[in-house]
C-alpha cells in the first residue's frame, strides 16, 4: 500500500504550481483586464447601490470600488463571495432537484418551489439588467433614464430581448459565473502576499504601475518554485 503524502509535499506543489502561474503575469493582466470582467467590476457596484440605495454600506461599496481593483484586497473578497453565492445557488437549486426526483435527498418540495422563484426574479432583474447594457452599447451616450424609455417605447422588443437572456440565464449564469469566480480567485491568490506586506506596513509595493506589477509577479515566481521544489525534494 502506497504511503500517504505528506502534507509539505502537496504544499510544495501548490507552491510550484503558484510560481508557474506567477510567471504567466502577461495571461493575468489579460484575464483582469479582460471585457465580461471590466463589466462585471463596472456595474456590480452601480446595480446594488441601485437597488439599495438607502444603505451606507452600499455607498461605500461603490466609492470603494471607484478605486484600482489593485488596491482594494476588501473588495476582492466581497466580489469573491458575491460569486461564490451566485454559484451556489445556481448550481445548488439543480443538485437538490435532481437529488430529489432520484430519491436520493428529500428536499421539501416548498423549499424547492421557494428556490425557484428567487432564481425566477435573480435571471428577471439580471436579463432586464442585461438588455439595458445591450441598448447603452448601441447608444454610448444616453443616460439611464433615457435607457429605460427605448426599453418602454418599444415593449415588444424589449420582452423578447429580455425572455432570451431570461432563458439564456438559466444555464448561462453559471458558466459565466465559473470564469468570473476563477478570475477573481486568481487574482486573489497572485496578490494577497503584496496586500499582507502592506498591510503589516512592512513593504508597499504599488502595484498600479505596471513594471512593479511585472517584478512582483517574477519575484512571486521566482520564491514559490524554489519553495516549491525544494519542499517536494525533501517531503514527497
Amino acid at each position: 500500500m502506497a504511503e500517504s503524502q505528506s502534507p509539505f509535499a502537496f504544499l510544495g506543489l501548490a507552491l510550484l504550481i503558484s510560481g508557474v502561474i506567477g510567471a504567466g503575469h502577461i495571461l493575468i493582466e489579460r484575464l483582469v483586464t479582460t471585457k465580461l470582467f471590466s463589466i462585471f467590476l463596472t456595474l456590480t457596484p452601480k446595480l446594488l447601490t441601485a437597488q439599495f440605495n438607502y444603505e451606507p454600506a452600499m455607498v461605500w461599496f461603490e466609492a470603494r470600488s471607484r478605486k484600482n481593483l489593485y488596491d482594494c484586497w476588501d473588495i476582492s473578497l466581497i466580489y469573491l463571495f458575491l460569486l461564490s453565492l451566485i454559484l451556489a445557488m445556481t448550481v445548488g437549486f439543480w443538485v437538490f432537484l435532481v437529488l430529489r426526483i432520484l430519491g436520493i435527498h428529500n428536499i421539501r418540495v416548498s423549499l424547492l418551489i421557494i428556490w425557484f422563484v428567487l432564481l425566477c426574479i435573480s435571471n428577471g432583474v439580471a436579463a432586464a439588467n442585461q438588455h439595458a447594457v445591450e441598448i447603452k452599447f448601441q447608444h454610448r451616450r444616453a443616460t439611464a433614464e433615457r435607457v429605460k424609455e427605448y426599453m418602454r417605447e418599444n415593449p415588444e422588443h424589449t420582452l423578447k430581448r429580455c425572455a432570451y437572456y431570461f432563458l439564456r440565464n438559466w444555464v448561462g449564469t453559471i458558466f459565466t459565473t465559473l470564469k468570473l469566480l476563477s478570475t477573481i480567485v486568481l487574482f486573489i491568490l497572485l496578490h494577497w502576499p503584496a496586500w499582507l506586506l502592506r498591510g503589516i506596513r512592512i513593504l508597499k509595493i504599488d502595484l498600479n504601475d505596471r513594471k512593479n506589477r511585472e517584478y512582483y509577479y517574477i519575484t512571486c515566481a521566482v520564491l514559490a518554485s524554489v519553495a516549491g521544489s525544494l519542499l517536494l525534494f525533501f517531503f514527497r
